[in-house]
């Protein structure tokens, strides 16, 4: 995956990862981190900010993933915030939240 970090609110640098090819827009935004809730903090936490937009997380030293082996416990649920959306897209369940 690559980085995509962008700025939300003329503020707030979003991390997500992006999980496909170039060109196929599916992507994760990571929201928090132990000890970092919300997505502004942990970029902030993290210093993370756009010079870091499409870092390769695989062999980067900047900016990278680890598996440290452990398998999270989460739920499942509707994403928010995308009234827009139709109602089949509405509720799927994409909003991922550890427990």
């Amino acid at each position: 995956g690559a980085a995509y970090v962008y700025l939300c609110y003329g503020i707030h640098n979003m991390f997500n990862v992006v999980c496909n090819v170039t060109g196929r827009a599916e992507a994760a935004l990571v929201r928090g981190v132990e000890g970092h809730n919300g997505p502004g903090r942990l970029t902030k936490a993290l210093n993370i900010d756009r010079s870091l937009n499409g870092v390769d997380l695989a062999s980067s030293d900047k900016l990278w993933l680890e598996d440290d082996g452990v398998v999270p416990e989460y739920t499942a649920a509707p994403r928010i915030g995308i009234d827009y959306a139709s109602d089949e897209d509405k509720n799927k369940k994409w909003r991922f939240t550890a427990i």
